[in-house]
C-alpha cells in the first residue's frame, strides 16, 4: 500500500535537519580555516560518520550576514544501501550572524537553504533507517560526536576554551525529491516538486514545517508540528499534527508517529469530493462504476503492516452515512476493506442504475435511481440490456454490514444484518436477518461476475411479509393481498435480465394465512363459468376473500410448474396445477372446486393482463399439464 501523506512529511524533515545539522556544526571551523571544502567535509564525516564529498565551489560573503554556499554536495547511503547517496544537494547556502560570532564565537544560522536536494530514505530487512547516524559498521569504534545543537562540549573536552552555541533557525527546502523504500515491505513511495520551510530551535524543542510537494501527480500543502526532532533521527516516537490540502483530499490528523517505520496512529478528519479517485491516488484504481464520489470520515486512525486501519469511525459516502471498525488494505492491487460497519440509510439504486446504463449522464442515472426498475416486471417485457459489473470486480471486501432502511430495486427493507464477501467479482453473502414489509427472514446471496454470464444463487426464507407490497416492489403484481410466508432456492445465469429469467431453475413454496386475491372472483367463477367468460366475475373490482391460499413450484428454465395450488375461501376450496412460463410472459392453470353444489373445474390462461376463463369439465387441460409438469419438476436442481 502507498503510504499516506504524515509519513512524508516526517521523513523529508527528518533527512532535512539531519543533513542541515550535521552541515551548520562545521560552521566555526570553516569560518577559521582556508581549507574550507576539507574542513566541512571533515567535521560533516565526523558528526554522521558518513563520508562528505563536495565537488563544486565552496565561497564565504561577508555582508550583511556572513554567508557560506558549497556546491554539488552528497551525503553517501549506508554500505548496502540502494541509492549511492543518502542525500544529494546542488547548491546550499546559509547566513550566520555576525555580532554573536565576533562577541562570543557562537555559530548562529540565521537561514539555511538547501536547493535541489535528493533524499534517499532507506529501512533495511532488519528494520534499520538509513538516515540514523548512530549506525556504524560492525567492528568499527565510535567516532567522536559532534556536539549537538544549542549544547556545549563538555568542559574536559574544551577546558581553555569558552562554550559555543550552535544554532539553525530556519532550514529551507527548494525543489526537493524525496523517496522512500522499506526492504521489509519491498515497496516505497517517492515525492517531487518539495518545497518546504521549517525552523529548528533545539532538537528537544517542537518543530513546524510548512510547504508543498507533489505526489502521484497531486499537488499537497503542509502544515505539521512534531513535538520532538530528536525521536526524528533516532526513529523513536514523536508526537505529531498535521494539516494537508489537495483538490482531492482536506485532512488533519493529530497523534503519534513512529520514525522508524513510519506506522502513526491518532485522530483523523478527511473530507474530498471524490473518494474514488482518493482510493485510487493513495491505495489502488477503481476503474469502474458509479458512486463513490463525496465523503467525509472522523474516527481514530492507525497504521501497521500496509495497512490502514479506522476505529470508532463515522463516515459519509454519496448518500450513505454510518459508523464502524474498518481496515483498508491493498491486496492484489486492488482496494481491500474488512470490519464491522452500521449503515444508517441505503439506497444502492444508483450503483444498479450504472450498472445497467453504463454510458449514462449523472443526470439519467439520477432519474433512474428515482423510478428504479424492478428485479422481474411482470408488467413490462424482459429488457436485453447487457450488464456491466465491472464494478463488482473493482474492490474486495470481508465486512459485518448492519443496516437501516435498505433499498435495492424497489424493494425496500427497515433492516438487515448480514455478512458480505467480495472476491475479484465474486460477492457471497449471508443474510442473517431481514426485516420487510411488516415481516422478517434469513437467506443467502451468490454472485459469481467473473464470466461473462453472470451467475445468481438466491436463498430466502420470509415468514408474515405483507404479499401486497412486497410482490408490487419485486415483480409489479399487486393483486393478492395478506401476510405470507415464503421459502425461496433459485439459480440463474446470463448477461442481461432476459437471460437470468430463461436460465432460471430452483423451487419456491409461497402460503397465504389469509387474505384477498383482487381482479377476480374464483368462488364465483367455480360455480358460473358463463358470467366468468362475460367478464361478470373478472374486473378490478372483483375480488376472492382467502382464509388461505398456498402453492409450490418446481423451476426449469424460466418455467414454473405446480401441482398443489390451494385456494381456500370461506365457501369452498380450490386444488389446482399449473404452469407459469416467465420468458413468454403466459400462465396456464386448471382449477378444481372441493366440497361444492354445481362447482365446475375451469382454466385460466393467456399472457399476463389477458387471462381466458373456460371451463374444463371433460379434463383437457389437466391431461395437458400433468406432463409438463413432471417434466419441470424433473428439470428443476
Amino acid at each position: 500500500m502507498k503510504n499516506p501523506i504524515v509519513k512524508w512529511v516526517i521523513y523529508i524533515l527528518g533527512a532535512a535537519v539531519a543533513f542541515s545539522l550535521a552541515s551548520a556544526g562545521g560552521i566555526f571551523f570553516l569560518l577559521t580555516r582556508l581549507d574550507m571544502r576539507g574542513e566541512v567535509e571533515r567535521i560533516v564525516e565526523s558528526a554522521t560518520h558518513r563520508d562528505l564529498t563536495i565537488t563544486g565551489d565552496v565561497g564565504v560573503s561577508f555582508y550583511p550576514v556572513i554567508g557560506i554556499r558549497a556546491d554539488d554536495a552528497s551525503l553517501a547511503n549506508v554500505p548496502g544501501g540502494r541509492a549511492p547517496a543518502l542525500a544529494s544537494v546542488k547548491t546550499i547556502s546559509l547566513g550566520v550572524e555576525i555580532l554573536p560570532l565576533v562577541l562570543r564565537r557562537d555559530v548562529i544560522v540565521r537561514r539555511l537553504v538547501l536547493t535541489d536536494p535528493r533524499i534517499a530514505l532507506e529501512i533495511d530487512a532488519a528494520g534499520e533507517p538509513n538516515w540514523s547516524f548512530e549506525r556504524r559498521p560492525p567492528g568499527q569504534p565510535s567516532p567522536p560526536s559532534a556536539p549537538p545543537v544549542n549544547q556545549a562540549p563538555p568542559p574536559q573536552q574544551q577546558p581553555q576554551q569558552a562554550q559555543r552555541q550552535f544554532t539553525l533557525r530556519e532550514v529551507v527546502i527548494d525543489n526537493g525529491e524525496i523517496s522512500y523504500f522499506d526492504a521489509r515491505k519491498n515497496g516505497g513511495w517517492s515525492v517531487a516538486d518539495v518545497d518546504m520551510k521549517t525552523s529548528v530551535q533545539s532538537l528537544d524543542a517542537p518543530i513546524d514545517i510548512a510547504g508543498s510537494l507533489n505526489y502521484a501527480g497531486q499537488n499537497v500543502e503542509l502544515d505539521v508540528t512534531a513535538a520532538a526532532p530528536r525521536a526524528i533521527l533516532s526513529g523513536a516516537k514523536t508526537r505529531i499534527s498535521a494539516t494537508i490540502g489537495s483538490e482531492l483530499l482536506e485532512a488533519s490528523f493529530d497523534g503519534e508517529l513512529a520514525t522508524e517505520t513510519g506506522d502513526y496512529a491518532g485522530d483523523v478528519e478527511a473530507t474530498g469530493p471524490n473518494l474514488r479517485r482518493v482510493i485510487g491516488w493513495l491505495v489502488a484504481p477503481i476503474e469502474a462504476g458509479y458512486g463513490l464520489e463525496a465523503f467525509s470520515v472522523t474516527g481514530k486512525i492507525a497504521t501497521g503492516d500496509r495497512e490502514v486501519s479506522f476505529e470508532n469511525a463515522a463516515f459519509h459516502v454519496d448518500q450513505i452515512a454510518g459508523r464502524g471498525d474498518f481496515v483498508l488494505r491493498e491486496f492484489r492491487n486492488k482496494p481491500y476493506v474488512s470490519g464491522r460497519l452500521e449503515v444508517f440509510d441505503v439506497d444502492l439504486n444508483p450503483y444498479l442504475a450504472a450498472a445497467t446504463r453504463p454510458s449514462a449522464n449523472r443526470e439519467a442515472i439520477a432519474e433512474a435511481a428515482a423510478a428504479p426498475a424492478r428485479v422481474v416486471d411482470v408488467t413490462a417485457p424482459p429488457t436485453e440490456t447487457p450488464f456491466d459489473f465491472a464494478g463488482l470486480k473493482a474492490i474486495n471486501a470481508d465486512l459485518e454490514i448492519t443496516t437501516g432502511p435498505l433499498k435495492i430495486h424497489r424493494i425496500q427493507a427497515q433492516r438487515t444484518l448480514m455478512s458480505l464477501v467480495i472476491n475479484d467479482g465474486y460477492l457471497a453473502s449471508t443474510i442473517h436477518r431481514v426485516d420487510m414489509y411488516g415481516g422478517s427472514g434469513r437467506g443467502r446471496l451468490e454472485f459469481d461476475a467473473r464470466l461473462p454470464e453472470v451467475r445468481i444463487v438466491q436463498e430466502l426464507v420470509a415468514d408474515g411479509v405483507e404479499a401486497r407490497g412486497f410482490l408490487s416492489d419485486a415483480f409489479g403484481y399487486d393483486k393478492l393481498e395478506g401476510r405470507t410466508e415464503l421459502n425461496l432456492n433459485v439459480r440463474m445465469n446470463g448477461q442481461n435480465q432476459s437471460s437470468l429469467i430463461r436460465s432460471l431453475d430452483g423451487r419456491a413454496t409461497f402460503e397465504l394465512r389469509s387474505g384477498v386475491l383482487h381482479g377476480v372472483d374464483l368462488g364465483g367463477v367455480a360455480t358460473t363459468i358463463r358470467r366468468a367468460l362475460n367478464n361478470d366475475l373478472v374486473s378490478p373490482n372483483a375480488r376472492t376473500q382467502l382464509t388461505g391460499m398456498s402453492a409450490s413450484f418446481a423451476i426449469a428454465d424460466g418455467v414454473m410448474g405446480t401441482e398443489n395450488i390451494s385456494f381456500n375461501t370461506p365457501d369452498l376450496q380450490l386444488r389446482g396445477l399449473g404452469v407459469i412460463d416467465l420468458p413468454q410472459r403466459t400462465m396456464d392453470v386448471r382449477v378444481v372446486p372441493q366440497r361444492a353444489v354445481l362447482a365446475i373445474p375451469f382454466r385460466v390462461s393467456g399472457p399476463w393482463g389477458a387471462f381466458r376463463y373456460e371451463s374444463d369439465v371433460q379434463g383437457r387441460a389437466r391431461r395437458e399439464l400433468e406432463p409438463r409438469v413432471r417434466a419441470i419438476r424433473a428439470a428443476s436442481r
